[in-house]
């Protein structure tokens, strides 16, 4: 199993951490934490190899990894937290060329993907054990009312839903509109996007049960010039967004935003960057889970897509796992009341 080479501290990632504007716990609100030694988890997804790994989504109310393919396959990865370890329960293929998966609802046979070559979201249900998926919806960006402009293979690659409520506790605010902005269309939630062209993140509100019915939300810049992925953690209301640019980095937001050059900006709380591993460094996913569900057991994840005429043995090591560790008695904002509390 290859390791990843850190060549110096700056490439020292703490990503456990609690921000000053959700918190009073201190500077920054930021723990003192790093990074630990990756744990390579390819070959649970197979032993041969995957190429063109460039999405990941994490479920936590049913500790399951998903790992999508932009060549259409999607694996599901079921943790077994009494011995900690991880196996493959679901399989499925054929689903268009997917960059980014996530779910709207954890407790559903559903998924979401962002199909780049078709400029789609995608609504997928499947049966409970993964043995047959049935695509039930689609919304095409290239329609009128999306504003997306076709960017060729450098187009959407990410995609996470958010609930409304962690947008209305920010006062999250549409940039067509400059007003505060929740889901009006069904979804409970609104979907935002990474785009490879300028870094910019595009949100929608969709329709979850009708097709190419949504509404352009707006488009918002990020500290770089091209995102990849995004992860949503519900428990602290933090968009963490995955750059493949300039040697990767990992942008963490509120969702709170500024002006910028006439455009709206997420303002960055902070931004990290992603420790680079030996050959290629197309690293295109990222997940991670609640820090406050387990706070003692965080773990994240990113994956790198290889393609098929790359190094044969990189095709083998492009899913790894870490588990940061988090101090205790951290204070994080409730969503639900408002509240601080203080955790145990």
């Amino acid at each position: 199993m290859k390791k990843f080479i850190f060549p110096s501290p700056a490439y020292t990632i703490v990503i456990l951490f609690l921000l000053s504007t959700l918190n009073s716990c201190g500077q920054n609100g930021a723990s003192n934490q790093t990074w630990k030694n990756p744990e390579n988890l390819t070959s649970l997804l197979d032993a041969n190899g995957v190429i063109e790994l460039s999405g990941l989504h994490w479920n936590p109310n049913t500790n399951r990894l998903y790992a999508i393919q932009d060549n259409g396959g999607l694996y599901v990865l079921q943790l077994d937290k009494v011995k900690n370890k991880f196996t493959q329960v679901g399989y499925m293929d054929k689903l268009g060329r997917p960059e980014g998966v996530t779910q709207v609802d954890y407790n559903s046979n559903e998924f979401y993907t962002i199909d780049e070559k078709k400029y789609e979201i995608r609504r997928y249900t499947h049966n409970p054990d993964f043995s047959g998926v049935t695509l039930t919806h689609r919304w095409s960006l290239l329609s009128e009312n999306s504003d997306m402009p076709d960017t060729g293979n450098n187009g959407p690659e990410g995609i996470v839903f958010i609930p409304d409520k962690y947008l209305k506790a920010i006062g999250f605010v549409s940039s067509e509109t400059d007003e505060q902005y929740t889901s009006k269309k069904g979804m409970g939630g609104l979907i935002f996007l990474a785009h490879q062209k300028k870094g910019m993140i595009w949100v929608y509100d969709v329709n979850p049960d009708k097709d190419d019915d949504f509404t352009f939300v707006g488009k918002y810049k990020t500290d770089s010039n091209e995102s990849c992925d995004l992860a949503f953690d519900r428990s602290t209301g933090l968009l963490y967004i995955l750059h493949n640019i300039d040697g990767n980095s990992l942008e963490v937001t509120d969702l709170s935003t500024k002006g910028h050059m006439g455009k709206l900006q997420f303002i960055t709380k902070t931004s990290y960057q992603v420790p680079v591993p030996t050959g290629s460094q197309n690293i295109e996913g990222f997940a991670v889970t609640p820090k406050f569900a387990d706070v003692k057991n965080v773990r994240a994840w990113f994956c790198r897509d290889i393609s098929v005429d790359e190094n044969p043995a990189e095709t083998k090591d492009c899913l790894w796992q870490f588990s940061p560790f988090a101090s205790e008695g951290n204070c994080v904002k409730n969503w639900d009341d408002g509240a601080k509390t203080k955790l145990k």
